[in-house]
C-alpha cells in the first residue's frame, strides 16, 4: 500500500469541514419564558386564525458588521450605513415573520402574516413583537480570535394576544436568544502562522457555508433569526398544546435558557 502525502491545502479543507460540523453545536439558541396567562375557568377557545404581525425594530438596534473587510465590500454599493442596517432590519422582519407562519401552519393552526394595524377577529389569536437586538458583529474578530470575540447576536422577545371584551389580553411573552458561539479563531486553531498562510480562509469559508448551506441565508443574522424562529414555534407549540389547540404529537421541545 502506498504512502499518499498530504498537502497543506488538503488539511485546510479537512479543518474547514470540520469547522463546518462543529458550528451549530458552538452557536446558541435558547428560549427564556417571560409570561404565561395562568388560566383558572375552560382554556382559551382554539383559534380560527392566527395572525403573525411583523416584529417591530428601530434602526438604533440594528448594527450592521463592523469589520474592516465588510466596510471595504460595502462601499461600492453606494449606499450609507443607515441604509445597510435598514436593509438588514427588514430582512429579520421577514425572516420571522414567514417562519412564524410556516412553523404555525406545520402544527396545524392556520396562520398568516398580518400587516400592522390589521385587526384581530374575535376568534383569532396574534403573535407579534419586537427584535430587542440585531448585532452582526465582526466577522474578522470571529475567524481570527474566535471564543466569542465579534460575536453575532439576535434576541427577540415574543407576544401571544387574543381579544377580549374590545381590548387585548396577552397569553403568554417570552424572549429568544441566538448568536454565533463561541468557536476558537484561526490565531488559536493554527497559529499565527496558520492564519497568515491561509488558516483564516479557511474558517471563513466555513463559516459562511454553515450559514448558507441549508436554506439560503442572506447573512449570519438572517441566519440566526430562522433558528430563533425555530425556538419560537418550539415554544409556542407547548403552550398551544396546553390549551388544547394542537395534539400532543405535534408539540416540540424548546431550548430553555439556563
Amino acid at each position: 500500500m502506498k504512502n499518499r502525502r498530504v498537502s497543506g491545502e488538503s488539511v485546510r479543507v479537512v479543518i474547514a469541514a470540520l469547522l463546518v460540523t462543529s458550528l451549530g453545536g458552538c452557536a446558541k439558541t435558547v428560549v427564556q419564558s417571560k409570561y404565561e396567562r395562568q388560566v383558572t375557568g375552560p382554556t382559551v377557545q382554539r383559534p380560527s386564525r392566527v395572525f403573525v404581525y411583523d416584529f417591530t425594530i428601530t434602526q438604533a438596534e440594528v448594527s450592521e458588521n463592523q469589520g474592516i473587510v465588510a466596510g471595504a465590500r460595502n462601499a461600492p454599493k453606494g449606499t450609507t450605513e443607515n441604509e445597510r442596517e435598514t436593509q438588514i432590519a427588514r430582512e429579520v422582519q421577514t425572516r420571522m415573520a414567514d417562519e412564524l407562519v410556516a412553523g404555525i401552519r406545520e402544527l396545524g393552526l392556520p396562520a398568516e402574516r398580518a400587516t400592522r394595524g390589521t385587526p384581530i377577529p374575535a376568534d383569532a389569536v396574534a403573535v407579534t413583537g419586537e427584535f430587542l437586538n440585531v448585532d452582526e458583529g465582526n466577522r474578522l474578530r470571529r475567524a481570527v480570535i474566535g471564543f466569542g470575540a465579534g460575536q453575532s447576536t439576535v434576541e427577540t422577545q415574543v407576544q401571544v394576544y387574543t381579544p377580549s371584551g374590545g381590548s387585548l389580553t396577552k397569553l403568554l411573552e417570552f424572549s429568544t436568544h441566538a448568536d454565533s458561539g463561541s468557536m476558537p479563531g484561526a490565531a488559536v486553531t493554527g497559529g499565527a502562522g496558520a492564519a497568515a498562510s491561509g488558516g483564516v480562509t479557511a474558517g471563513a469559508a466555513a463559516a459562511n457555508l454553515g450559514i448558507g448551506a441549508v436554506k439560503g441565508y442572506r447573512s449570519q443574522v438572517d441566519e440566526m433569526t430562522g433558528r430563533s424562529a425555530d425556538q419560537a414555534v418550539a415554544y409556542l407549540s407547548q403552550f398551544f398544546a396546553k390549551q388544547g389547540w394542537i395534539p400532543p404529537e405535534k408539540v416540540k421541545q424548546a431550548k430553555m435558557a439556563q
